[in-house]
């Protein structure tokens, strides 16, 4: 009785110790409740597409398991795009290797580029396997022009992959993975029309909350790919998200690598790029 009255009191005592460095990190304990929050008013909305035939209003909807279909390949892009980098960096450093690798005459955008490379190509398989077996067993079908819609996937990756360097950059000063990274992965899946409609969110929200929906390039990007794959639209009609997602593509991308740059310099300078 006395081993086991031990064995409860040293299992308690590591419990307070790791809750109390969890509650240290204050901002990644309150994300982590915000997680799950975001996560209940994601099924809320769900919910809401198919109260009332509300579902019968949005065109792109008429087939849900087809646009989640496209919208969890897409998640899954938003969330390499996100970490790929940053966790390449962090295992980078871990591994004593990072300074090695960044001491070579290797430019910051290949660096940037073969880093993530391997998820990237990772994802796209990933991605595939919703496609496929939605149409294997679910006779899930796909119509429009399917160049247009990769063209829409690459420049939305891009875009978010930008964001992705910006987070990296975080973690090359400060040794730790960004934990805005995950919020606006969660916050991306919420309001760019992964799972439902972001209509809706305008529709029980409000429009201030609607506004976060047009200020992420995966809206866009997931509009238009369902736009071309679902309602068999052509490029003169889906015009209006392609120049938006060429906008966003065209200030992140040098924004975020500039940003990334400076990161780099300033742990050369101080000699961190071992440390983590």
């Amino acid at each position: 009785m006395s081993r086991l009255l031990l064995l409860l009191r040293r299992v308690r005592a590591f419990v307070v110790r790791d809750f109390r460095l969890a509650l240290s990190y204050r901002l990644q304990f309150f994300l982590q409740v915000l997680q799950v929050l975001l996560m209940v008013t994601i099924f809320f909305f769900i919910s809401k597409i198919f109260a009332g035939g509300a579902i019968k209003e949005f065109t792109q909807w008429q087939n849900p398991l087809a646009s989640w279909i496209i919208g969890l390949a897409g998640m899954n892009y938003f969330m390499t795009g996100f970490s790929s980098l940053a966790n390449s960096i962090r295992q980078e450093q871990a591994q004593g290797t990072l300074e090695g690798v960044l001491m070579t005459p290797v430019s910051v955008q290949t660096f940037v580029l073969a880093s993530s490379a391997y998820d990237f190509v990772q994802v796209t398989f990933t991605a595939s396997l919703y496609v496929l077996f939605g149409w294997l067993f679910f006779d899930v079908r796909f119509q429009g022009n399917y160049l247009l819609a990769l063209l829409f996937l690459i420049l939305m990756t891009l875009a978010l992959a930008a964001i992705g360097i910006l987070s990296a950059s975080f973690a090359m000063v400060f040794k730790r993975g960004d934990p805005f990274g995950v919020l606006l992965g969660i916050t991306t899946t919420l309001f760019s029309g992964v799972l439902f409609p972001t209509q809706l969110v305008t529709k029980y929200a409000g429009n201030g909350i609607g506004l976060i929906s047009r200020a992420l390039p995966s809206t866009y990007g997931l509009d238009g790919i369902r736009r071309v794959l679902i309602e068999g639209q052509t490029l003169n009609q889906v015009r209006e998200p392609l120049i938006a997602l060429l906008i966003f593509l065209g200030v992140l991308m040098p924004f975020s690598l500039w940003v990334f740059k400076r990161a780099v310099r300033r742990a050369k300078r101080e000699g961190s790029l071992i440390q983590y």
